[in-house]
């Protein structure tokens, strides 16, 4: 065999990986090959991955072996597809517009319930697993942070990533093989621009089913609403978004996308320099200046639609002056008021997350080919 043939991803190997793996068969709704096959297809072409079994391949089969166990899952527990998920608000910001303290800040609330970093990485029991003690989860959760620090050394600076905190959905969206996630991760920029794209209605109903499962297995939630929050809404999941969950509160986090831009090229350089022979920083602002140009273009014409008030903007520079005010501010418009323990929880989340605690983010915009000058003529939209 050659090393071309070694290093070429397939569908089908992939599909039987998992298959073998799991000693499961029934992949449920086949709905999501077209996107699988695209991603593998664009993988083998573009990214130049210095060990693509280990990295896409491992994280492809990963995802292929959870929906396997999600469908055994609702097959185990019928009565899970009851779970009735009320969404309460979902954070819609490009990424690096403080939307992790935002989210962060509403999920604190006693009233209001996100995802945990363990849970969307392992979101079902494991093999023996004792119900209601997702202990071993959170442990092997906890060696994957190191393991991503190891492999990933910039990464601590950029963007706070821990086992135990709340966290994005889009990990829970990778299973779909539509997400932002992989054109974050990898040099597959055919694939990111078709993926955004796409109808995304089939795998957000598939989030759906990922929120039911996980909140079967915490009675804990129930009572609460659910505080949804990644930058792939915007980036290319909007439609889907809405489709399933229409009449969620839709929390836009804004700063100025010369600020925003850099800083992102740089969170996915730090995934991508050391695993890809065809990834080049100075074409990165190029790629990502389309990608967040055609989500806030769609987005802005996608609010003229909407209800008054379904959108509630925030100001970045009011979330870094006056979080707590901010966020009284957004739970108000969402409609659940503001309390003392909201207040207490939010105080307590804020000493939590000190930025002070982690190292500082070193980056150029011209690294990435770009200018503020481009930059200001590329989103002048923005203003009007």
């Amino acid at each position: 065999m050659d090393q071309n043939a070694r290093n070429t991803l397939s569908v089908d190997g992939l599909l039987a990986r998992a298959r073998a793996e799991t000693g499961l068969d029934d992949y449920g709704d086949m709905w999501f090959l077209e996107p699988l096959s695209k991603l593998v297809d664009w993988v083998n072409a573009e990214a130049g991955l210095i060990a693509p079994d280990a990295g896409a391949g491992m994280r492809i089969a990963s995802a292929l072996s959870d929906r396997l166990k999600l469908v055994q899952y609702f097959k185990d527990h019928p009565e899970a597809h009851e779970e009735a998920i009320d969404v309460a608000c979902v954070v819609v910001g490009l990424p690096r517009t403080g939307s992790t303290v935002v989210q962060r800040l509403l999920a604190s609330s006693p009233k209001l319930t996100s995802l945990f970093w363990w849970e969307t990485t392992f979101p079902l029991p494991f093999p023996g697993e004792v119900p209601g003690d997702p202990t071993p989860r959170q442990e092997m959760a906890r060696q994957v942070v190191d393991s991503l620090l190891e492999l990933w050394p910039d990464f601590e600076s950029i963007d706070p990533i821990e086992a135990m905190v709340v966290s994005e959905e889009v990990i829970l969206l990778d299973r779909t093989f539509l997400s932002t996630s992989y054109d974050s991760m990898m040099n597959v920029p055919s694939y990111g621009f078709w993926m955004a794209d796409q109808d995304h209605a089939p795998a957000y109903r598939d989030l759906l089913l990922w929120l039911k499962a996980i909140q079967h297995q915490s009675p804990w939630r129930h009572g609460r609403q659910w505080v949804l929050k990644t930058p792939h809404h915007v980036l290319g999941g909007m439609n889907g978004l809405l489709a399933v969950f229409p009449d969620a509160k839709l929390v836009m986090t804004n700063r100025d996308v010369a600020d925003v831009l850099p800083s992102y090229c740089s969170m996915c350089a730090s995934m991508s320099v050391n695993t890809s022979t065809t990834y080049r920083r100075e074409v990165q602002g190029a790629y990502w200046t389309a990608r967040f140009k055609t989500g806030l273009e769609r987005f802005a014409a996608l609010r003229r639609t909407l209800p008054a008030g379904q959108v509630i903007d925030i100001d970045y520079r009011d979330t870094v002056s006056d979080p707590i005010g901010t966020l009284e501010r957004v739970m108000i418009a969402v409609g659940l008021g503001f309390d003392a323990a909201d207040r207490e929880a939010a105080e307590a989340c804020m000493a939590d997350n000190v930025r002070d605690k982690r190292p500082r983010h070193k980056y150029s915009a011209e690294e990435f080919g770009l200018s503020q000058e481009q930059i200001a003529r590329d989103f002048a939209f923005m203003a009007d």
